[in-house]
């Protein structure tokens, strides 16, 4: 038992009135009794019996009524269900991510997840701060409000195609309760608790101290199968009318002998079994010129969301391309090679698409061309090149630097990912610098010591890629590998595609081109493009349509989840104990719901002390009023009476 103004107990000195106004109307009298009033002694006796009665009821009540007068004032408050005090500021992170949309019996895991949660929330109290934390919406704002309206949130949850990370949410969820004025914080985290949501997330200098308690998971499907990987052509811009093909990866369990399905612009157009490794390969038809979307899909499981996946292409003519300048050979014959393949279409003159500029080109690049800026393997041809290059790119420049020794080069762009057989190896590689803080550039290959070695800058009139590094054997070992043909079509046919072409997972920014002013979702719901040229809202998984501002097609960009593979859960306390390096006081959810906010005092009862101060004041004007058997009141003797 608690109180929370103690010094209004002092009140209970008024316990006093009632007793002494009690003893002073208390005279000490002695009665004479005539002859003829002796047949009414025993009724007498039997009415002070009554009238002795009601007045310790009155002192009673009147004593109760100071009493539950104090205690309401000092706020007392008893340790009952339902607690309430001290208000606490709640945080609850609910993953509502790829995984939650799983079916298990009759209803999904994420209504599993919010019954769980309910049961949390029946422990808080009308004071109290709830903040709902979506793992599934990363981006999602999140706002204070009472346990009913959080109730109300939670109901109203949707699964996404997000990856959840729930280091990164717990860290969010703690930011948030930094600024809640209450006493008592807890953070809770209601997941299925996949060990993969765990391994992503920042980690600070010393844990944090605030109370996370970890719900238990519920029952997940005990298999599982999803779209590992989705591959058109090894990575290759299809060309209009030629044959190409969709190179499918099943992961999960019993891979082998799934059926396959591969559409293009909502047609079927192949079947395939997986093998026992999963891989499967669908024909791709001839296409139009133009922009062209698909999916392949697996037989549907209990989790449906990574049975699909998305690609979204523009199949082009063989591009044409120009070689300015002196190359290396391996160049040359790489160039060969794909235009006697009929992947390109080498020009000597005239109008080519695609213009590979060297550091000893005296010409002129087409201002309408893309380009490809191979540097000089001698240093000393540098200035002359940062001479074109700045009629190019202003303020971009390359600069010699001392040998790199070996290091790998790794990519950086989701449209190269998985496409290069190998990984280069780079011995010598030149320092690409632009003005300012943030260089205007993306970086699609880098060296493993963080330095860009290709880099591209997408202007509205047109892309131009700046490679750090000759291509000669004495630079790297690239001319020489099975990466080189893959990597100069990749470059042609990226320099021909539309800027922000690649793949992204749902819940990172799309990074939009800079002509882009509408973004068509999956769901045919439009977003205008604000400054920044960034679409945060990537939740579903789908081709998103990006659009200039007359509605022409920029470019499809293709959304799809992570599948998971196994289905499989953490512990309450395994899950606990990985998160023990952030959270110092990361703890299991057991007994559940009865371990949320086990540091509360109680219920205040104010509210029911003032009821019931209600009752007795009407009970004492009640029997205050009545006077029993309509006779006079005792201090109104019928009888003639001496002092003592």
């Amino acid at each position: 038992m608690t109180v929370l103004t103690p010094f209004v107990l002092l009140g209970l000195v008024a316990l006093a009135v009632p007793i002494l106004l009690h003893l002073l109307r208390r005279q000490e009298r002695r009665t004479r009794v005539f002859p003829a009033l002796r047949y009414l002694k025993r009724s007498t006796r039997e009415h002070a019996r009554i009238v002795r009665l009601r007045q310790l009821l009155l002192l009673a009540l009147r004593l109760a009524a100071v009493i539950l007068v104090s205690l309401a004032g000092a706020r007392l408050v008893l340790p009952l269900g339902g607690r309430d005090d001290p208000p606490a500021a709640i945080a609850l992170i609910m993953d509502n991510g790829l995984t939650s949309a799983a079916v298990v019996g009759e209803g999904r895991v994420l209504d599993s997840l919010a019954a769980t949660a309910a049961q949390a929330l029946s422990r808080t109290g009308p004071r109290d701060q709830v903040w709902i934390v979506p793992s599934g919406a990363p981006d999602q704002t999140s706002v204070p409000m009472s346990p009913d309206r959080a109730l109300a949130a939670i109901e109203a949850l949707t699964p996404t195609h997000v990856t959840s990370s729930l280091r990164s949410s717990l860290d969010r969820a703690g930011s948030l309760l930094d600024a809640a004025p209450s006493e008592l914080r807890e953070l809770i985290l209601v997941s299925d608790l996949r060990p993969e949501a765990f391994e992503s997330g920042t980690t600070g200098d010393q844990p944090r101290s605030e109370r996370v308690l970890v719900a238990p998971a519920p029952t997940a499907p005990s298999s599982n199968r999803g779209i590992g990987s989705l591959s058109i052509s090894g990575g290759m811009t299809p060309r209009a009318g030629e044959l190409g093909q969709i190179e499918v990866t099943v992961i999960g369990s019993d891979v082998g002998g799934a059926t396959v399905r591969g559409y293009v612009d909502e047609r079927l157009v192949g079947t395939a079994v997986a093998s026992e490794d999963g891989t499967a390969v669908l024909p791709l038809p001839r296409l139009p010129v133009g922009w062209v979307r698909g999916r392949v899909e697996v037989e549907p499981d209990g989790l449906r969301g990574d049975d699909v996946a998305y690609f979204g292409l523009r199949a082009i003519p063989p591009p044409t391309v120009q070689i300015l300048g002196p190359v290396s050979s391996f160049v040359e014959e790489a160039v060969s090679v794909l235009d006697q393949a009929g992947r390109i279409r080498l020009v000597q003159s005239g109008e080519a698409v695609v213009q590979v500029l060297s550091g000893g080109s005296p010409a002129t690049p087409s201002p309408a061309a893309a380009l490809i800026v191979i540097p000089p393997d001698e240093s000393a041809l540098l200035p002359a090149l940062n001479q074109r290059l700045a009629t190019i790119l202003p303020d971009w420049s390359l600069e010699a630097t001392t040998p790199v020794g070996e290091v790998e080069a790794r990519v950086a762009s989701g449209s190269l990912a998985g496409f290069l057989p190998t990984v280069p190896n780079v011995r010598l590689a030149y320092a690409i610098r632009a003005q300012g803080s943030e260089p205007d550039w993306s970086e699609l290959m880098t060296l493993s010591d963080g330095r860009p070695w290709i880099v591209e800058s997408a202007t509205p009139e047109r892309s131009v890629i700046v490679l750090a590094s000759p291509m000669t054997l004495e630079a790297s070992d690239l001319p020489s590998s099975a990466s080189m043909l893959p990597l100069m079509e990749l470059l042609v046919s990226r320099s021909t595609d539309s800027p922000g072409r690649g793949q992204v997972r749902p819940g990172e920014p799309l990074r939009l081109p800079p002509a882009a002013a509408i973004v068509r979702l999956p769901d045919d719901t439009e977003r205008v493009v604000t400054g920044g040229g960034m679409l945060r809202d990537t939740h579903s998984a789908g081709v998103y349509e990006v659009l200039d501002s007359e509605r022409q097609i920029l470019s499809l960009i293709p959304v799809n989840p992570i599948s998971p593979g196994s289905l499989a859960s953490l512990t309450a306390s395994e899950a606990a104990a990985r998160l023990e390096d952030a959270w110092e006081n990361a703890r299991p959810g057991d007994p559940w719901p009865r371990s949320v906010l086990t540091d509360r005092r109680g219920r205040e009862v104010s509210g029911p002390l003032l009821l019931g101060l209600l009752f007795v004041l009407v009970a004492e004007s009640w029997l205050a009023s009545v006077n029993p058997r309509g006779s006079r009141s005792p201090a109104e003797p019928t009888t003639e009476v001496e002092p003592s």
